[in-house]
């Protein structure tokens, strides 16, 4: 299901981006709700950033309040000279980056 969330992100990102397509809030939130949920936070924070853009409001306590019910113990105590793959390392920036902006760290 997070996938076919991810294709249908990357359809809107180029709709967008070639005609005059008007996107709502609620997409945006749904949207960053289901890629929070699936641990998806690289796309999170693109949402977050097309919101910042558009100057959406972003709720983010509904956002943290999700972010630590299904993730709070994630990547915890990894360090970013402890991660085996780059893949890994770009995870772990962009989690640091979301507790970040929601105010956790």
């Amino acid at each position: 299901m997070y996938r076919d969330i991810t294709i249908l992100w990357g359809d809107i990102k180029r709709n967008m981006g070639a005609m005059d397509l008007e996107v709502s809030r609620d997409l945006y939130e749904v949207l960053h709700m289901n890629f929070l949920r699936g641990g998806y936070f690289e796309r999170a924070m693109e949402v977050i950033g097309y919101m910042k853009e558009r100057n959406m409001y972003c709720d983010k306590w509904m956002y943290k309040d999700e972010f630590l019910r299904l993730h709070k113990n994630l990547y915890w105590s990894l360090k970013a000279s402890e991660t085996r793959t780059e893949a890994q390392s770009k995870r772990l920036e962009y989690v640091k980056a979301f507790r970040k902006w929601v105010g956790i760290d």
